[in-house]
């Protein structure tokens, strides 16, 4: 994988851009923002913020016609998504998602982001890849 990442010198976030490597000539590309190394992690009370502002924002979607409901397993505490229900113009289901840990004794986590679901679908590549 190929990265470029974002970050203002402590932050609490950073944003991670990254490109998969090509599959027949095409790399699908995905959009996160996570916690930065050593930043504060997710608090209970700021994952329910959370997750009522992501539900809120989907049902805005969800009304337009143009996505749907998609959920990942629910291997977190809070795991929400939604996604394109047609391909984009480079053939890729596009699915957007937020995923947070605040309940296992493992350390917290944090990620959202907006991805092409497919390795089989994409653009040709942008980034160069060793």
């Amino acid at each position: 994988m190929a990265e470029q990442r974002w970050e203002v010198p402590g932050a609490r976030f950073v944003v991670v851009k990254t490109e998969y490597p090509p599959d027949h000539g095409k790399s699908r590309r995905s959009c996160e923002l996570e916690l930065a190394q050593g930043a504060t992690p997710i608090s209970a009370d700021e994952e329910i913020h959370l997750r009522t502002a992501f539900l809120a924002e989907r049902d805005v979607l969800l009304g337009t016609g143009r996505y749907e409901r998609w959920n990942p397993d629910p291997i977190f505490s809070t795991n929400l998504g939604i996604r394109l229900a047609e391909k984009n113009p480079f053939g890729c289901r596009v699915v957007s998602i937020m995923q947070i840990e605040t309940r296992s004794q493992s350390p917290s986590f944090f990620a959202t982001g907006t991805a092409e679901q497919d390795a089989a679908c994409g653009a040709a590549p942008r980034f160069a890849h060793p």
